[in-house]
């Protein structure tokens, strides 16, 4: 039978190198994740302001209709 032995040189070196590869994931996953997690909300405050600008747009068309129908009927009965 053949036996090996563990050369404690090389052991380490791949230890030092799994945990440097562990923490360079780890790094690009809490990166990545909030790049992600900022351009969602990033996005997200873009199409709200989109969608309050329209609405302040119809409000303002509303109002101008409510006067014109006012002013409408005001000559009407007179």
């Amino acid at each position: 039978m053949e036996t090996t032995t563990l050369n404690p040189v090389e052991m380490s070196r791949g230890i030092s190198e799994f945990g440097f590869l562990i923490v360079c994931s780890a790094i690009y996953l809490i990166c990545s994740a909030s790049l992600f997690f900022f351009f969602i909300k990033w996005f997200m405050r873009v199409i709200d302001n989109i969608i309050e600008r329209q609405q302040r747009n119809l409000e303002e068309i509303l109002q101008v209709q409510r006067e014109i129908k006012a002013v409408l009927q005001n000559r009407l009965v007179a």
